[in-house]
């Protein structure tokens, strides 16, 4: 169950959802920080999906940007909100975020569609080498990238607080991309930072000091007091590591 300080919020996007899309509306997953109960109020994203019947319009589109600015404007708990909205064709096609849903989301309205197409003998990911090797050329993008200041496309953007484009970094370099080091080598069991940290200790050696830091940049911020340019340059060893062991796999 997702992260109840945000309860309202939650409600109050699928109750959106509902009265726009109506009948074509067939299922709402929550995913992100928020979903494994690790967000941070008034710094965290809302990552909400909703899946539909038929086509998306041009004023499906128009009315997404619009809730997602009525939405983030109304409230001061997230700072962001991102209402992904696809067909159930393109769900069907796009095997990556079936993956990404069925390990890190809450289904909010609907039938479990996820789960519905995968069982149907559809092209799926699972958590193992193939999927992790497939994202290498993006994430050594990403993390070049971040060396130099440039928003990653894995990212909506870097926080205005230096603090917290730390603890940004800290979530998408070492918790998910070690998630996926760890699917590589047949270890992964969930996104959930404490275990991810846990896991990363146990199959890595000399980067402890790494690992540590990057929990308190997660639980903490502003305690840790690590800008993220000098946070992303402390990290960067430890993140090509689980390139290059990725790729040796």
């Amino acid at each position: 169950m997702f992260q109840k300080d945000f309860a309202t919020l939650v409600h109050q996007t699928t109750q959106k959802c509902r009265e726009y899309f109506r009948d074509r509306l067939c299922a709402t997953y929550l995913t992100g920080s928020i979903n494994l109960c690790e967000a941070i109020k008034g710094e965290s994203d809302l990552d909400y999906w909703a899946f539909i019947t038929g086509e998306l319009t041009a004023n499906d589109k128009m009315w997404i940007s619009k809730t997602e600015r009525y939405i983030d404007d109304g409230n001061d708990i997230v700072d962001g909100v991102h209402i992904n909205v696809r067909t159930i064709e393109e769900l069907r096609n796009d095997k990556f975020v079936r993956f990404a849903l069925k390990y890190n989301s809450t289904l909010c309205y609907g039938n479990d569609i996820i789960s519905e197409i995968n069982a149907s003998g559809a092209d799926m990911y699972e958590p193992n080498k193939i999927i992790a090797k497939e994202r290498l050329l993006f994430v050594r993008k990403c993390l070049e990238d971040a060396m130099k200041n440039i928003c990653p496309q894995c990212m909506d953007k870097i926080p205005g607080n230096t603090y917290f484009a730390a603890r940004k970094y800290a979530r998408y370099f070492v918790i998910i991309e070690g998630a996926y080091y760890l699917m590589a080598i047949n270890k992964f069991e969930t996104y959930k930072q404490d275990r991810v940290i846990q896991q990363l200790k146990e199959n890595s050696t000399g980067y402890n000091d790494i690992l540590d830091l990057s929990l308190a940049v997660l639980e903490n911020p502003l305690e840790s007091l690590i800008k993220h340019d000098d946070y992303i340059v402390h990290i960067s060893l430890f993140v090509k590591w689980i390139f290059d062991e990725i790729d040796k796999i």
